[in-house]
């Protein structure tokens, strides 16, 4: 049964052939030394483990080229995939720009005709208020023609009624 934080996953999986390898190294050094071994035996298990270390850093330095390349690949996709959504935040700018001047636009129309349509009420009543004018002050000037009228028709009244007694008292009077 495996601890809990032992990762079995990795320990099943590590079991490759340098593994097995290193494993029967140990093992045959144990062996030599308990068996009194010669020095070729031991000049053998160096070269041996010599090479095991040789094709370990082989593969770590495949392993590390092969991280490279994926690595290199992963930025490329990422540098396309960031390029195409600078692009795309571009195209969507471009396109919210244009929706913004548009609706100025109609903004500007709308609020340009409102304003035309306020001048001619402006225009029209101003007109009207110019006629109206007009008709009371032609009213208004009738009505003081016909005042100043029964004015003079009093002086006369008057004046006609002051020379007869004038005339009356100078031929009857005297």
């Amino acid at each position: 049964m495996h601890g809990a934080n032992e990762n079995h996953r990795v320990e099943d999986s590590a079991r490759n052939s340098y593994d097995v390898r290193l494993g029967a190294l140990e093992t045959e050094v144990a062996v030599i030394r308990n068996s009194f071994a010669t020095k070729d035996d031991i000049q053998a298990l160096r070269a041996e483990m010599h090479a095991s270390h040789e094709r370990i850093l082989t593969l770590l330095y495949d392993l590390k080229l092969e991280l490279q390349t994926v690595s290199a690949k992963q930025r490329e996709d990422f540098q396309l995939a960031l390029a195409k959504q600078r692009e795309e935040f571009y195209a969507a700018l471009a396109a919210q720009r244009a929706e913004f001047h548009a609706a100025l636009a109609a903004q500007r129309d709308d609020w340009q005709s409102a304003l035309a349509k306020q001048r001619e009420d402006f225009y029209t009543a101003q007109a009207r208020q110019r006629e109206d004018f007009h008709t009371a002050l032609a009213d208004t000037k009738m009505d003081l023609h016909r005042a100043l009228m029964g004015h003079v028709w009093k002086v006369y009244g008057f004046a006609s009624l002051l020379l007869g007694a004038v005339y009356y008292i100078a031929r009857y009077v005297h």
